[in-house]
């Protein structure tokens, strides 16, 4: 409903207009310039425009003629389009697309995200295609994960343009947020996945029952219980990329990379390396990803101390041996126990192809390690081989679902099989 402005007289608290009465409050009214003592001049009332607001589709949304169900539809808009509301009645809004005006339901409606900009960044909202040209119909050159964070390099026809895995392409703008250069920020690690320790060397421990991995400083919480005693490796290339903060530290740890506060990493693990009197039924019998600390153990010659389950660490001793005596090498250890919050953000990010579903996985019981996803340990490598035709020995298994051809295939992935 348009808004109007008079100008009136002091003395008066209501004005005939147009052969009807709109009452003003005598706090409302402003004094007018009088020609005479007994003449009143009101200035023409004036509309007072609305202000616009950009909006965002939910749905695809039908565009209709009327502010009604009634309507006839005019044209569909798409989900995530960014229209401009200019009016709104009863839950209805009025907006233009593909040069047509109508009216929209309101409920499917959004604030818009920020535009992202030339040389700033932006964070995918979906999975996305990095295409060759401006052009849905155009040549797929790579995919973009959710949550990627790329500098935008152009902006044309509704798309950014964006290097992805070393290939330069444009996406949808509309499914990017702006990211702020603000130190602490969060960053993407636009990289195949290798090892827990990606060739990092600045070594520290969690000092805490429950440490946290965030996004971003003081952001959202990537994993919230990570055991004491747990590795974590500094990355301060990233860091600095991503901007230094005092009392936060930017490491990679279960897998993952985010930030840590300092307070919680130590220099030195001070987990137990022998095996506490728990059968494995005892671990098994456990919340999955929640085994007590109580019931994990370092291992002694791995220099990441990763934890395990105390029943499988003889076992693991004693494949090691036979390891080191046909290959002159302990063997190296990639992951073992994993929390329920890192299986979740696996199963998040990496898909059920290559993570377990949150609640299965042996990792949850400290009863499964990852050997580093080398060539050596890979299905054609000599680790790997003589790893499958000996574990069994010592009570170590490689199963048949993660054998080559599986889409669940894992060379690295052996599990506990003993007492």
């Amino acid at each position: 409903m348009k808004e109007y402005t008079y100008r009136i007289c002091a003395a008066l608290t209501t004005l005939a207009v147009a052969g009807s009465l709109a009452a003003v409050p005598v706090s409302a009214v402003q004094a007018a310039p009088l020609t005479s003592t007994h003449q009143l001049q009101v200035q023409q009332r004036i509309p007072v425009a609305k202000a616009m607001a950009v909006k965002q589709t939910t749905a695809n949304l039908n565009l209709r003629s009327a502010a009604s169900t009634k309507g006839k539809i005019l044209v569909v808009i798409p989900k995530n389009t960014k229209v401009t509301v200019s009016t709104e009645r009863s839950g209805w809004s009025q907006v233009a697309y593909a040069g047509k005006t109508g009216w929209v339901s309101s409920t499917y409606l959004r604030n818009a995200p920020a535009s992202v900009k030339v040389g700033g960044l932006g964070k995918a909202t979906a999975a996305l295609k990095l295409r060759k040209s401006t052009d849905t119909k155009s040549a797929v050159l790579e995919s973009v994960p959710k949550a990627g964070i790329f500098r935008i390099l152009k902006i044309s026809k509704g798309y950014s343009q964006i290097t992805r895995r070393g290939r330069t392409g444009w996406v949808q703008s509309s499914y990017l947020v702006p990211l702020a250069e603000k130190p602490g920020r969060e960053i993407f690690i636009d990289e195949k996945y290798t090892t827990n320790r990606a060739g990092l060397t600045d070594r520290y421990w969690t000092s805490v029952s429950g440490a946290d991995l965030h996004e971003s400083v003081n952001g959202k919480k990537r994993i919230n219980d990570i055991p004491k005693n747990s590795v974590a490796y500094r990355d301060l290339k990233k860091e600095w990329t991503a901007g230094s903060v005092k009392g936060w530290v930017f490491v990679r740890t279960q897998g993952m990379s985010g930030w840590m506060k300092s307070s919680q990493l130590k220099r030195k693990s001070t987990a137990p390396t022998r095996p506490p009197g728990y059968s494995k039924k005892t671990v098994l019998a456990q919340r999955n990803g929640a085994v007590p600390e109580k019931m994990l153990v370092a291992i002694a010659w791995d220099p990441e101390k990763t934890l395990i389950a105390g029943p499988a660490l003889n076992d693991l001793n004693r494949l090691n041996v036979a390891f080191k005596k046909k290959f002159g090498k302990n063997l190296e250890i990639d992951l073992a126990y994993r929390t329920r919050s890192t299986q979740d953000a696996y199963w998040i990010e990496l898909g059920q192809f290559i993570a377990a579903k949150p609640g299965t996985s042996n990792h949850g019981w400290g009863t499964a390690v990852d050997f580093p996803e080398t060539y050596n340990y890979s299905f054609r490598g000599k680790y790997f081989k003589w790893l499958k035709a000996n574990s069994k020995n010592y009570n170590w298994t490689h199963r048949k679902i993660l054998e080559e051809g599986s889409p669940y295939a894992e060379a690295w992935h052996f599990e506990y099989s003993g007492r």
